[in-house]
């Protein structure tokens, strides 16, 4: 169904007076002259986590790495301190080879392609449709959830709504990287999961307020289940690189390590196999727990980080 210029227009007037008077022009990543890689890295760091964690890992891994030439010079365990803390080391470890592919493939500069950029290790459309705007100042919408969110709700009453990018795109006439910026502000501030929709100043019109948010279908959440022993229970460990699994015996059948009581926490596993094996881990939040053997028990997945490991070798993935 069409929609509105007239509407569009107003959408784009709000969000523009919005991000005059409450932009957050101070982030780091705003600056003017960015370069791409600069944006690759603050676009990789926020996926999936928050803007107050990153901006000082931005900021210090761009001391220590203040080009892509740089970064693809360093190995894994030079680039780890930089990095650990923000999770997701497969992100990290793509980070590497991203670099590398720019400084062999294209002689140091991200390439002014979407496809191209797409083909590097780690970058999807949104991170590219973000390069090509913010530097490249290209006609691209950087549609992530956020942007999705604000737009789906205010056009049609819904962040559930399938979004037609390419429609919007012909539709904007503010310029990408301004757009772009101020949809990402917008959803941070004020159409957020919870949206503030008293101080919103798009609620007028907007599909999703004057429908009372009826058409996001909202699922309540089961009441978790407390069990004061669980701080008592055992923790097991699958532990793994990037390649394989690791196990805890020598005999031929997989056993993933059962470790002491008392170091069932994300905290207590890492301190364990820090002091007893040398390993440095990234542990994952508990994906089960269990009666088993009589016992109470955690079940987690390590990675190594860094370290070498001693153990055999199991096989199978995870």
């Amino acid at each position: 169904m069409p929609i509105r210029q007239e509407k569009i227009t107003f959408f784009e007037r709000q969000l523009s007076d919005f991000f005059q008077k409450a932009g957050r022009v101070e982030l780091p990543w705003r600056k003017k002259g960015i370069t791409a890689y600069e944006v690759w890295v603050s676009e990789i760091m926020l996926q999936q986590t928050q803007v107050s964690r990153v901006i000082a890992y931005y900021n210090r891994f761009l001391e220590r790495f203040p080009s892509v030439q740089s970064l693809a010079e360093a190995s894994w365990e030079e680039f780890l301190p930089y990095y650990s803390g923000l999770g997701y080391y497969a992100r990290g470890r793509n980070m590497l080879l991203a670099a590398r592919t720019v400084v062999d493939e294209y002689s140091g500069e991200f390439p002014q392609d979407t496809l191209k950029l797409q083909t590097i290790p780690g970058i999807g459309p949104y991170t590219a449709a973000a390069i090509m705007s913010f530097v490249y100042g290209a006609r691209h919408i950087a549609w992530d959830t956020n942007l999705k969110r604000v737009v789906g709700r205010f056009f049609f009453g819904t962040k559930q709504a399938p979004i037609d990018g390419e429609y919007f795109e012909t539709k904007f006439v503010t310029p990408r990287k301004a757009m772009n910026a101020a949809l990402m502000d917008f959803g941070s501030a004020l159409c957020t999961a919870r949206p503030k929709c008293a101080a919103c100043p798009l609620r007028s019109r907007c599909v999703y307020y004057l429908e009372d948010g009826k058409q996001e279908v909202k699922k309540k959440r089961a009441e978790p289940v407390v069990r004061r022993d669980w701080k008592e229970a055992e923790a097991v460990v699958i532990l793994h690189d990037k390649h394989r699994l690791y196990y805890s015996s020598k005999r031929k059948k997989y056993a993933p390590f059962i470790l002491p009581k008392g170091y069932n926490t994300r905290a207590g596993i890492k301190a364990y196999f820090e002091t007893n094996y040398g390993l440095t881990l990234a542990v994952r939040p508990p994906h089960e727990k269990r009666a088993e053997a009589g016992k109470l028990r955690i079940f987690v997945n390590a990675q190594i980080l860094l370290g070498t490991p001693k153990f055999p070798t199991f096989s199978a993935k995870i």
